[in-house]
């Protein structure tokens, strides 16, 4: 029965992370999406310590000596490291679909195009940066719609309306009018 759940669990997360988060995250800049997965990261770490431990700790598996000990805890600890990432992405969608219950408020943020693809580009796509915003892993995109795709162009400075969620993580950027 345990071998069932964990392989219903196991799909569930593999499931989450390669189509639900991908669709949630068009939603958001990638900047504020890495600003909160740094947020939740104790959150995902406990729980994947308890989804790990209570998968696969059994109390007739646990012998009495220091070896079996050591062993299982070893065990354990690499077991954390396998499914972390899952773990992870399943905290960040939960975060992420939960912040966008509530709209609190509209906010003004300025995003300067750095590059923008010729016009074959079929996903309409910019990207670009925030000015005082320290990037660590990539700059920003902007999905825009074909209109605004071809008014807007490299090195321009533009204004983006997004909504303040229930986290206070902005999401829904569109270009200011």
């Amino acid at each position: 029965m345990r071998i069932i759940i964990g392989i219903v669990v196991a799909g569930i997360l593999l499931l989450n992370s390669f189509y639900f988060l991908q669709w949630e995250s068009l939603l958001y800049l990638k900047s504020d999406i890495t600003d909160f997965k740094k947020l939740i990261m104790p959150i995902s770490i406990i729980l994947t310590i308890l989804v790990t431990f209570f998968g696969i700790f059994d109390k007739i598996e646990y012998g009495v000596k220091i070896w079996s000990k050591i062993g299982h805890i070893f065990y354990i600890g690499m077991m954390c490291i396998i499914i972390y990432p899952v773990i992870s992405d399943f905290v960040l969608m939960i975060g992420l679909k939960t912040n966008r219950l509530s709209s609190n408020e509209i906010i003004t943020k300025k995003f300067i195009v750095t590059f923008k693809p010729n016009y074959w580009d079929l996903n309409n796509t910019v990207w670009g940066i925030i000015p005082n915003k320290i990037y660590e892993n990539g700059i920003d995109n902007l999905k825009l719609n074909e209109k605004d795709f071809n008014l807007v162009y490299k090195n321009q400075e533009i204004e983006l309306e997004l909504e303040k969620g229930l986290f206070g993580i902005p999401f829904n950027p569109i270009i200011k009018k």
